[in-house]
């Protein structure tokens, strides 16, 4: 793909196939939805101070992760029934990964209009620098947890 031509063109290919297709209309999701998505921390005290104080989330869980006894696996709860994991790995260093096919590019919630000026407030009273796209009533803001993850929240399109 050279162009934007050739991009619509893809596109409007997956469109006619995944989208608009007849038998994905009807058929079921074969899964219930997001039980938890498990990132890696360098610092799990600065992400947990970051996820419980400035997105208001719960820590519910804390335990030593199954695959290596040393590393701590902890879940904070992001509402709607959706836990956020996080992993660290003090045996493996703090290197970063490089972003790319396979990799994450984000992580978006859902925000209702009074969360989202909740937010807002919060960010400006703790000098956390943050993106707005619309207003400061609805439309989404990014900003990036401590290891520089980026994270959207967002009260829709």
């Amino acid at each position: 793909m050279k162009n934007l031509s050739d991009v619509e063109v893809y596109r409007n290919e997956l469109r006619k196939k995944y989208l608009l297709g007849a038998e994905f209309k009807e058929s079921v999701v074969a899964t219930g939805g997001v039980d938890h998505l498990a990132l890696i921390s360098s610092d799990l005290k600065a992400t947990t101070e970051f996820y419980t104080t400035v997105l208001q989330m719960r820590l519910v869980k804390i335990m030593a992760n199954r695959d290596e006894p040393t590393s701590t696996h902890i879940f904070l709860d992001m509402g709607g029934g959706n836990m956020l994991a996080f992993f660290d790995f003090p045996k493996h260093g703090k290197e970063r990964t490089t972003r790319g096919v396979g990799s994450m590019h984000h992580v978006a919630l859902k925000s209702s209009e009074p969360q989202f000026k909740g937010l807002i407030l919060r960010l400006k009273d703790r000098g956390i620098s943050y993106s707005l796209h619309g207003t400061e009533e609805q439309g989404s803001i990014y900003l990036r947890d401590p290891d520089n993850i980026q994270v959207e929240v967002t009260t829709g399109y």
